[in-house]
């Protein structure tokens, strides 16, 4: 059942709620210790709403967003046969085409990448995040078997993406890059080996994060074909259209009416 934590009414205290959709007693803001997960187990969290986090598996359908509640709607894209990118997304495949890549089947934090790791983390303003493990465990095996892509130029190590596997599904669980390689848009660059890897791998779906209920700078997710969204009453899934350039209403319309009436 939903539950409303101590720490959630100190939140809801601090920052300006739009109550004519979003109420307390909605809020959930749940979290499991982490512990070894079959793949079907796997599959069964990610698909009402859990990922990955640390030491623990979280779900929460509320966060904040210049200094206002609003609603967290979980993503994923439907891996198709043949994987359908844009034009834009193909375009950047064959510009990074000279990036070595190198996919490792267990995750391993060395040196380098904690270095690696502090170098991205100087992109925040706010919220810095103090160690990798905030992110992973530092267990390759729990909760679930985990795959690492390493990108090279040359032998330099410029970004480091981990996923986590399920049976039919596959968790984008973090990426870290070198700011100074922002060019080569490294982000939706290791998205886009991380859905060929699904696909080559036969999964269904491949969860990557989630998006607000407004603009927000978690946007660059719903740039996606086959891209859904899971209504928080009824734990079904629905097929979104792919959103480049998003403005106030491309979903919370849309969104708030489903949310209501399904």
């Amino acid at each position: 059942m939903p539950f409303l934590p101590i720490l959630s009414l100190t939140l809801i205290a601090s920052v300006s709620m739009r109550t004519h959709r979003f109420f307390p007693q909605e809020i959930i803001d749940e979290r499991k210790n982490l512990y070894p997960l079959a793949p079907r187990e796997l599959d069964e969290l990610l698909a009402k709403g859990w990922r990955l986090l640390g030491f623990g598996i979280v779900r929460h359908n509320y966060g904040i967003n210049n200094d206002e509640l609003c609603l967290t709607i979980p993503l994923r894209i439907r891996i198709s046969d043949p994987l359908t990118l844009s034009r834009s997304q193909r375009k950047l495949l064959r510009r990074n085409k000279h990036l070595k890549v190198r996919v490792e089947p267990i995750i391993q934090i060395t040196e380098e990448k904690e270095k690696l790791f502090f170098k991205h983390t100087k992109r925040f303003r706010s919220s810095v995040p103090t160690s990798i493990f905030s992110f992973l465990c530092p267990d390759p095996k729990i909760p679930a078997p985990g795959v690492e892509l390493c990108v090279y130029e040359g032998d330099q190590l410029i970004a480091c993406s981990y996923m986590h596997l399920g049976k039919k599904a596959a968790s984008a669980t973090y990426c870290f890059f070198d700011p100074d390689f922002s060019h080569y848009r490294l982000g939706i660059y290791t998205m886009l080996l991380e859905m060929d890897l699904c696909h080559k791998m036969n999964k269904k779906f491949y969860y990557h994060g989630y998006c607000y209920d407004e603009p927000s700078q978690f946007d660059y997710k719903l740039g996606f074909y086959g891209l859904e969204y899971m209504n928080w009453k009824t734990e079904c899934w629905h097929p979104l259209p792919r959103i480049t350039e998003r403005r106030i209403g491309d979903i919370d319309m849309g969104m708030d009416i489903d949310l209501e009436t399904t």
